[in-house]
């Protein structure tokens, strides 16, 4: 089955402002499963005529499989096997101050000070070249899932939710899953869904290989 496509072009006096806001949307999707391709790239992906995917196709994907699920209601999904522990991949979920372990995109992040990982808890995340941007938890079940709101420009959010799998295999099966929201969400999934689906296996990819290697390291000790 093909998807359905609509043609959007971006007319030129809305060209300047767009490739700003594409620019900070790309860049702010680091960390635990964000993107970010640099603001030249960016740019000239909202600088040209653009096409939006129908969100209603459900692509099949498997564990690690390389490929990107593209849900319904504007949503992205991705989820990796790994020999690791859903132990140790907790503990680098909620490490926050060390995310850059495995998204090598990122410059810093941290939640506020006094705040410890739990619901309701708020924090900062800061992109290379770009601007930082806050996040709070609004789902923290632990051991189990959480999930990350970002706040992004024009009023709109995205939801970044983190959880496990159940696996038939013994293998631990982790997943990254992003919600678009807000009245634009078609625009920011527009100009960031091709960038997220490029850079969100390389970082759970990382993700699992720091998690594999440091249990590796704790046997040898």
């Amino acid at each position: 089955m093909r998807r359905s496509q609509v043609p959007l072009r971006l007319s030129r006096s809305a060209r300047g402002p767009a490739s700003a806001f594409v620019i900070i949307v790309g860049l702010f999707f680091i960390g635990e499963g964000f993107i970010g391709e640099g603001s030249s790239a960016l740019g000239a992906t909202a600088a040209q005529s653009t096409t939006l995917s129908s969100t209603n196709l459900t692509v099949a994907a498997t564990a690690d499989s390389g490929q990107v699920e593209v849900l319904s209601g504007y949503r992205l999904k991705y989820s990796v096997a790994t020999t690791a522990r859903k132990s140790t991949i907790w503990r680098l979920w909620r490490d926050v101050e060390n995310w850059n372990k495995f998204d090598t995109l990122l410059e810093y992040s941290h939640l506020d000070d006094g705040v410890d990982f739990e619901l309701g808890a708020t924090g900062v995340i800061k992109a290379r070249g770009a601007a930082k941007t806050r996040f709070e938890l609004i789902e923290v079940i632990p051991g189990v899932s959480f999930i990350e709101k970002l706040k992004v420009p024009l009023y709109q959010s995205i939801e970044l939710h983190r959880y496990f799998e159940e696996s038939e295999s013994g293998m631990t099966v982790f997943s990254h899953e992003a919600h678009f929201k807000g009245r634009l969400r078609f625009l920011i999934y527009l100009v960031a869904a091709s960038s997220f689906k490029k850079e969100l296996p390389l970082v759970m990819s990382r993700l699992r290989q720091v998690a594999e290697q440091e249990e590796a390291d704790e046997l040898q000790n």
